[in-house]
């Protein structure tokens, strides 16, 4: 029983976005106006799967964690020159830990993470 509720559960709350982004070869995966989209869904058992939106060129991805019973969480990619960043973010873009370095990495990006954010949200129908 409990697979079935899984399954059930899982395939309905991630329709819309595998509907989104074409599957190629057991992928969803797509690249659409320079920007590369990625749908993970569950793993057996688990019901929070990730919504990747990825600007190579300019260094940055944005993944979104679908939740069925809270707040969607989100996370950042920040690639600077030889130095990466990994960003826990709400959907307002303010840091869940904030430290000063994080901070600041945010700041000097925000316009692009926006664009990206606002990218992902009309792409995977996101609030």
């Amino acid at each position: 029983m409990l697979n079935l509720v899984w399954y059930g559960v899982t395939a309905v709350e991630y329709k819309p976005f595998v509907s989104a982004v074409p599957d190629f070869d057991g992928v969803h995966s797509m690249m659409q106006d320079g920007f590369s989209y990625t749908v993970e869904t569950p793993d057996y058992l688990s019901y929070t799967g990730r919504l990747m939106i990825a600007d190579k060129q300019a260094g940055l991805a944005v993944g979104v964690y679908p939740h069925l019973f809270q707040d969607d969480t989100y996370e950042v990619w920040i690639q600077e020159g030889l130095n990466g960043y990994l960003l826990d973010v709400n959907n307002r873009l303010e840091l869940l830990e904030p430290y000063d370095e994080q901070q600041d990495v945010l700041n000097r990006n925000k316009s692009e993470i926006t664009r990206l954010m606002d990218q992902v949200k009309s792409v995977f129908s996101l609030d």
